[in-house]
């Protein structure tokens, strides 16, 4: 059956996070270590610790001085979206976005989404990092309905893995080559637009 409703990552299905963490870094490979470290910390704290605080820390340990993270700051209102975030524009179910960042962060990245989702759930707001499945349930919840209902829309295998452990039909769109394995119960596709497949009119 068709999901219901879908869940989206914001920074890596939707937003093309990578570009601003390599510009900030100075090249894609620190880019994409300093933002690695960044996810490790909170993969290991699971509740909720100022997002900037482990920015700053992650910065500080692979030897990225404090003009980095001034950069990234500076670099992150101009983040972009995926050019096949558009799809969202055509989906016939309601969608939302959850996101490890900061409130703050979060509502800029969306603004400058140009999209219209039915809300944003950041971690400061659930207490918790994703993957921890309280993540998930809260946006089911905010959704009004059933985590099996409910198609995740992952850009990074961790999330992919904790949204499936949850409950929900999963989908991790393949950003990042290098992505590990992921069971095969999660469908790995190229595109926002076929992680939308079946639930989105065809552009005109």
């Amino acid at each position: 059956m068709p999901p219901r409703a879908l869940l989206l990552d914001l920074l890596m299905a939707t937003m093309d996070s990578i570009a601003t963490w390599a510009t900030a870094a100075g090249d894609r490979d620190r880019g994409l270590a300093w933002r690695d470290a960044v996810t490790a910390r909170m993969i290991e704290a699971r509740r909720y610790v100022p997002y900037e605080e482990l920015v700053a820390t992650a910065a500080t340990e692979l030897g990225l001085g404090a003009r980095a993270r001034s950069l990234l700051s500076e670099k992150w209102p101009a983040m972009r979206p995926w050019p096949d975030a558009a799809a969202l524009d055509r989906v016939t179910v309601p969608y939302a976005f959850v996101t490890n960042c900061s409130t703050k962060l979060a509502a800029v990245a969306v603004e400058r989404s140009g999209l219209r989702p039915a809300f944003t759930l950041a971690a400061e707001e659930v207490g918790w990092f994703k993957p921890a499945r309280e993540a998930y349930v809260l946006a089911a919840e905010q959704l009004g309905m059933e985590l099996s209902t409910i198609r995740f829309v992952a850009g990074a295998a961790y999330d992919a893995k904790g949204a499936s452990n949850a409950g929900l039909s999963t989908v991790l769109i393949a950003r990042r080559r290098a992505n590990e394995a992921v069971p095969k119960r999660i469908r790995v596709v190229d595109s926002l637009t076929e992680a939308v497949g079946g639930v989105s009119r065809h552009s005109a």
